[in-house]
């Protein structure tokens, strides 16, 4: 395993610990998401892009479910075979 080296950083308390919350709930520590992040940075050679895109739960739902829908009427146009999990999907 790789020697590991200490990484300290200054942040708005509050910001501090509403991630860390968040943080929590998804199973994951701050230290973890840390490396995550610095390992795609150095991966990609650039910030990851996401990082500067602020959307909404309800605006990546709404995309979520118009991808979703274009799906299903692409799939209803026979443009695609059934899934095995597809509700009615003929096996």
């Amino acid at each position: 395993m790789a020697a590991t080296k200490s990484l300290s950083i200054r942040v708005d308390a509050n910001l501090k610990r509403e991630s860390e919350d968040v943080l929590e709930k998804l199973g994951v520590s701050t230290s973890t998401v840390v490396s995550m992040l610095l390992k795609t940075i150095v991966r990609n050679q650039a910030i990851p892009p996401e990082l500067f895109t602020i959307t909404s739960k309800e605006e990546r739902n709404r995309a979520y479910l118009a991808k979703l829908e274009k799906s299903f009427a692409e799939y209803e146009a026979g443009m695609g075979e059934a899934h095995p999990l597809m509700e009615g999907a003929d096996a």
